[in-house]
């Protein structure tokens, strides 16, 4: 079984490490329906391109000079 690493499932320590945020912080993401997420049993998890897309949504672009 390959593993598809875009569509990869992310735990909370994975995701807090990969968007460089506290646990706290992704919590209350989570809590306030800001972040793509699903519980999984009594765990949440997140879809990696979920999580990328969602980042892609929020950046800003800058106008060039």
């Amino acid at each position: 079984m390959t593993t598809d690493l875009k569509n990869e499932l992310l735990t909370v320590a994975e995701t807090c490490r990969y968007l460089k945020v506290s646990p706290r912080t992704l919590y209350r993401y989570i809590q306030e329906r800001h972040l793509p997420g699903f519980k999984l049993g009594k765990e949440w998890r997140f879809v990696r391109t979920d999580l990328e897309r969602w980042l892609r949504e929020r950046s800003v672009s800058l106008p060039r000079p």
